[in-house]
């Protein structure tokens, strides 16, 4: 296949990545990892995959990266093996079988490893996991994802090159979301001009999820997945979580509007949202930990609110930690922030009946200095109409 025009790190990034895995590997105690993939989430669970190999296929995948000896990486889906081959950044390509365990159990002994320490990565299917394990019985496993995971939280200045397209992708669907809406435009008609505006600007449309919903008679606190045909009015409020990708790196702006001014209700919750992002954001430092943070967002509580998505959480190729969960939830697994990490802030105050709600937030990179956005887009909601 041509790759022409499509983004591609060095070399030499590729190298650090291999050798970091390795490391990994090694620290632990595991001769081998065995890293998983699958389309779910816009192929974003792939992001192990992808990180060793620059491939995010649209179907399972496996990769074996050894400590000794060089990677393998099976598609599942033969008629997508020519565009991995192509694309892959590891020479040994092979095409999988509907018996992915059998091929990779053969793998496995042929190079000493049935009954080696082994690290799993990814959220490999149950059948699949259950009958490897029964094909090497031998093999000691220990589930990595979450080591792996972390060894992808700080970024490379390539990752970060990324990223900084994809946010500058971002800010220009962004406005042209804000010049378009207006009374009488359709829900999904904005999310055709993102998708059209994200290739235009040379990245991928990953989503947009959006919600409008009378600010008077509210019954919706939370963009939605699904876009429908409802038109715009006067007196509407409108949420949206923009993502938008570079090489499968992703940013992701969060921005409520106002078609006219605000009831009083929609003025006060903006009120608290926006002393809670700015007071989080300036909060954001080296040295910060999840803990301090989500006391920063007890404002949001104090105020008589709940919250209904994430208040941060890291971000890449995936999702990624740091994160703070809803409902002010304590952090799952301690984490002290630190430079080099790309973070999304997204304070969301909601009613506890869940009808009125709003979002505001932005991609940005944790600086020695603090959290920086990494958008152009104002941190504010914008008054249309």
């Amino acid at each position: 296949m041509s790759i022409e025009g499509l983004p591609r790190f060095s070399d030499g990034e590729m190298a650090r990545r291999l050798a970091a895995v390795r490391g990994l590997a090694q620290e632990r105690g595991v001769r081998a990892l065995l890293l998983f993939g699958h389309s779910g989430s816009r192929r974003h669970y792939q992001a192990d995959i992808h990180y060793v190999t620059e491939v995010a296929p649209f179907h399972e995948a496996y990769c074996l990266v050894p400590v000794e000896g060089e990677p393998v990486l099976w598609v599942t889906h033969h008629n997508h093996f020519a565009t991995a081959r192509d694309l892959s950044r590891i020479a040994d390509v092979r095409r999988g079988t509907r018996d992915a365990p059998a091929v990779i159990a053969a793998e496995l002994r042929s190079r000493g490893l049935a009954d080696a320490a082994l690290g799993l990565v990814g959220p490999m299917f149950h059948q699949e996991h259950t009958r490897l394990l029964g094909l090497v019985p031998d093999a000691q496993w220990t589930d990595l994802s979450m080591p792996f995971k972390r060894l992808r939280i700080r970024k490379s200045e390539e990752e970060l090159a990324w990223q900084r397209v994809a946010a500058a992708g971002c800010d220009r669907v962004m406005a042209a979301l804000h010049a378009a809406i207006r009374p009488g435009v359709e829900e999904r008609e904005l999310l055709v001009l993102s998708e059209q505006v994200a290739w235009q600007f040379g990245c991928q449309p990953n989503f947009l999820y959006l919600n409008s919903t009378p600010m008077a008679a509210s019954e919706s606190c939370v963009p939605n997945q699904i876009l429908s045909r409802r038109k715009l009015q006067m007196g509407d409020v409108i949420n949206t979580e923009l993502t938008v990708s570079y090489g499968m790196y992703s940013a992701q702006l969060l921005r409520p509007f106002f078609l006219g001014e605000p009831t009083s209700q929609y003025a006060h919750l903006y009120g608290v949202l926006k002393t809670a992002h700015d007071a989080l954001a300036e909060a954001m430092k080296p040295g910060v930990t999840l803990d301090e943070l989500r006391e920063v967002s007890l404002s949001i509580r104090d105020a008589g609110y709940t919250t209904v998505d994430g208040l941060l959480h890291g971000f890449g190729v995936d999702i990624l930690p740091p994160a703070l969960g809803p409902n002010f939830a304590p952090p799952h697994v301690p984490y002290t922030l630190e430079p080099g990490v790309t973070i999304v802030l997204q304070p969301n105050p909601t009613t506890a009946d869940e009808k009125v709600g709003m979002q505001l937030g932005q991609m940005g990179l944790i600086t020695p200095e603090g959290y920086v956005s990494m958008h152009a887009s104002p941190s504010e909601v914008t008054v249309c109409g």
